[in-house]
């Protein structure tokens, strides 16, 4: 049996676990954006075409043959599966948009929410890692964002999909946080995805255990920490380390592991380049406002 994935990254994650569970098949995973950025689009929908199942995230019609609606038309076998992105382990990580595309930061793409919001604000640089405990979140609604968070994903998952994830979701947290950055799940969530689509297209018995999957290739990209206070509530380890990729190109100190200071002192000495409006706007807008009000 040929089986292909699609999707973004989290598809190589799935097929990882899915050649897990199928170790005779040919398991092969596709990342619709790196194609398309090659502008190979027919070509990689030809070659799905020869595969006997094909499982992919849901992508919109720019992604011309690849689009899940020409993908539905063309291949008998197609099933679509749910992106895995959840912010209630990281509810200070933000985006900074301008035109569509995220504004880089010290670790990626991903900002503080309260760093940059006191940056915007005018807190002075020093004071900063103050705002970093158990009172600023409460106020900020970071305690409640983990219960918030899964009755979203849950119930996206089964009014979209018709997929009751509620088992994975809670053998996935049984095991600490699951997700390196909000929309970069660990190996545990996207092997644990492989296996309840393996056994609802009947590629697998329902016993069939879960698959162990050592390789996580999603852990080479950031991660973000749960905070202590937050990973305390919901009894998992928590740090104020921050992991960031080193592709060892950059002049100068260029250290994978920073902590909290570092990426205060990084953040602001970047965001003098950020344009001003992009503070006040999205999810870093909302919580610029309730930090306004605590100061």
């Amino acid at each position: 049996m040929r089986i292909a994935v699609l999707g973004g990254c989290q598809a190589h994650g799935v097929a990882h676990g899915l050649l897990a569970l199928l170790p005779e098949a040919e398991v092969d995973s596709f990342e619709a954006v790196a194609v398309s950025r090659h502008g190979k689009e027919a070509e990689a929908a030809a070659a799905l075409a020869s595969y006997d199942v094909l499982f992919t995230q849901d992508l919109d019609p720019g992604f011309g043959p690849l689009g899940t609606a020409a993908l539905q038309a063309a291949h008998p076998r197609l099933y679509r599966f749910p992106l895995i992105a959840f912010g209630g382990y990281q509810p200070d990580l933000v985006y900074l948009m301008a035109d569509g595309q995220a504004q880089a930061s010290p670790v990626g793409a991903y900002h503080s929410a309260i760093i940059a919001g006191a940056y915007s604000l005018g807190v002075p640089e020093a004071d900063v890692a103050q705002l970093f405990n158990r009172l600023v979140y409460q106020r900020l609604g970071y305690f409640e964002a983990f219960g918030k968070a899964r009755a979203l994903l849950l119930q996206w998952a089964q009014d979209a999909y018709g997929m009751d994830l509620a088992p994975a979701f809670d053998r996935w947290h049984a095991r600490g946080c699951f997700m390196h950055t909000i929309n970069h799940p660990k190996i545990v969530a996207l092997a644990g995805m492989a296996h309840l689509l393996a056994v609802t297209t009947g590629l697998v018995p329902a016993n069939t255990p879960v698959p162990v999957v050592e390789f996580d290739h999603l852990a080479n990209d950031t991660i973000w920490p749960v905070y202590p206070e937050l990973a305390e509530a919901l009894g998992i380890p928590g740090s104020l380390l921050f992991k960031r990729i080193n592709r060892g190109v950059e002049p100068g100190p260029n250290s994978q592991l920073i902590p909290l200071p570092r990426l205060i002192r990084e953040s602001y000495a970047m965001y003098p380049h950020v344009p001003k409006e992009l503070f006040g706007v999205g999810e870093a807008g909302v919580i610029r406002q309730k930090l306004a009000e605590i100061l």
